[in-house]
Parts: C-alpha cells; sequence; structure tokens
C-alpha cells in the first residue's frame, strides 16, 4: 500500500476515535496533544510529505494506546478494511519469482490469486499446463502473501469484476495494457486500478522461470541419460 493511502486510513482511524473517546480530567493534556498531532498529519498528508505524515500518527496512536492501557481513557479502534489485490496467471510449477511477484501485491492489500483453467492454459499456449488446476490452486493458495486462491472463468475481465477489487497487480511479462484493462473495468461499473510490477525478482542463484526449470529437468533426466546410454 502506498505511503499516503497508509497515512489517510490511520488518519480516519484517529478521527473516528477522537470524536469518541471518553477520558479522565487528568488525561486531557494528552488527549489534546494527540490532537494536535492529527493536526500535524493533515498538514504533512496535505503538503504531499506522508513519510513524516505517518509518524505523526503513529505519535497520535501511542499516547492513545497509552492512555487506554492505564485506563485513563475508553474507545475502540475502528476495524480497518484491507483493500483487495487481484493477482492472475497460471502459476505452473510455482518458483522464487511467483512468490516474490505475490509479495510485492501483498504491499497494497488482500492478495486474491485467480489460477488460469487447464482449458484457457491450452488455448494460449497451445498445450496443456504441466500441473492440473486444482493442483495449482492448492499450492498457490499456500503461499503466506496469499490470502486466497481461486480458478479463474472463461472471461478473465468477469472474473476480475465479481471480486471487485482495488487494484489489478500484473507482472512484468504480462501481455495487458494497464489503460485497456481499467476501461474495461470502469465498463463494469468499477474503480480499479492497474498496477504493473517494475523488473522481476529471484533469489539469488535461483531458477525463476517455469519454462527453465522444464528445461532443467530435461537436461538432468533425459539428455544426459540418453548420452549415458550410448556412451
Amino acid at each position: 500500500m502506498k505511503l499516503c493511502e497508509r497515512a489517510e486510513r490511520y488518519l480516519r482511524g484517529l478521527k473516528e476515535v477522537l470524536d469518541e473517546i471518553e477520558y479522565d480530567e487528568k488525561a486531557r493534556k494528552v488527549v489534546e496533544l494527540a490532537r494536535l498531532y492529527v493536526e500535524d498529519t493533515i498538514y504533512y498528508i496535505n503538503k504531499g510529505d506522508c513519510e513524516t505524515a505517518l509518524v505523526t500518527a503513529s505519535y497520535a496512536e501511542g499516547l492513545l494506546d497509552a492512555l487506554r492501557m492505564l485506563g485513563l481513557a475508553r474507545f475502540s479502534w475502528p476495524k480497518r478494511e484491507q483493500k483487495r489485490v487481484v493477482v492472475g496467471g497460471t502459476f505452473d510449477l510455482l518458483h522464487p519469482g511467483h512468490v516474490e511477484l505475490f509479495k510485492e501485491a501483498s504491499k497494497y492489500g488482500d492478495v486474491i490469486a485467480i489460477v488460469a483453467r487447464d482449458e484457457t492454459v491450452k488455448r494460449l499456449r497451445g498445450r496443456d499446463p504441466v500441473l492440473p488446476q486444482e493442483q495449482r490452486r492448492y499450492m498457490v493458495s499456500s503461499i503466506k502473501y496469499v490470502k486466497e486462491a481461486i480458478i479463474g472463468g472463461k472471461d478473465p475481465i468477469e472474473t476480475v469484476a465479481k471480486l471487485k477489487p482495488d487494484y489489478v497487480f500484473l507482472g512484468p511479462d504480462q501481455n495487458w495494457d494497464e489503460e485497456e484493462l481499467e476501461r474495461a473495468l470502469r465498463e463494469r461499473g468499477l474503480n480499479v486500478k492497474v498496477i504493473r510490477m517494475k523488473g522481476k525478482k529471484c533469489i539469488e542463484n535461483g531458477v525463476c522461470s517455469s519454462s527453465k526449470i522444464i528445461e532443467r529437468v530435461l537436461e538432468l533426466f533425459c539428455r544426459r541419460g540418453r548420452r549415458g546410454g550410448r556412451e
């Protein structure tokens, strides 16, 4: 999630608490100090300095939490609704690149992964996936950055629209035009921001490509074996 969106979310919660808080008279000065930090948060957000806004919001939260722990103030923090982030793909032969994709997407909210149907993969790639759709869905759902994984429908736009996400997070190589995708979703009444991951990420010495994994398996267990047999 971007810093300004996070700061604004914290600000909304602080305002709600300060509108409803009940506190002892001896806590008044601390509550007023928290209000001043909230005013600072508003100032820095308007200025575009969202990093400092997060700091001042944290000071306000800390003061209010301390009063509540001491029994000098009575309030409840509002539940913060997480944004919904959709990530779609085949996810055949999971590798570190997939995990990094979900990790980056999770910075914007709860990740819902759409796993392509077997028939969709065959239509787009001209071959069946190595692993069946339910197994791919199960594996993706086990990644800690993914809140939920589902099997996609025949129409990818319709599948995304039904989930009503706040964001669609694209991998660097996915063949979608961001503006066209946003427009297609607006036509279905949704205001969705499409974000593309900047560059691939992997672990050191990792194999971050399903096709390269297949090539390595062939090299280790097929091609070398045939050469060994002839020798």
